[in-house]
């Protein structure tokens, strides 16, 4: 089971639906991977601090995900051009908790 947690920040909010207009299926290809307990989806996982990881694909799409209580928290999802904001967002909303 997957927690988003995206829709707690309007600056995720608006990152992501500009992230999925162009990169859906490859977010889909990871959260399902995430869905099925395969920790390390797409091409591999890096992790941003605080516990959190980014998964992403070769077409550009990461996932920014976390771990917490036994359970998968989806944080942000963006592309390579606004990867950089979401990354700062989700660090600053989520990586001291």
């Amino acid at each position: 089971m997957l927690i988003n947690r995206i829709s707690e920040s309007t600056l995720l909010i608006r990152e992501g639906r500009k992230t999925l207009k162009s990169l859906q299926g490859e977010i889909k290809k990871i959260t399902d991977q995430l869905k099925k307990g395969n920790m390390n989806p797409g091409i591999g996982n890096k992790y941003i601090g605080g516990g959190i990881a980014e998964s992403r694909t070769r077409g550009g799409a990461r996932v920014y995900w976390r771990i917490r209580e036994g359970q998968t928290e989806i944080l942000g999802v963006s592309g390579k051009d606004n990867q950089q904001r979401v990354v700062n967002e989700v660090l600053q909303r989520f990586g001291g908790q």
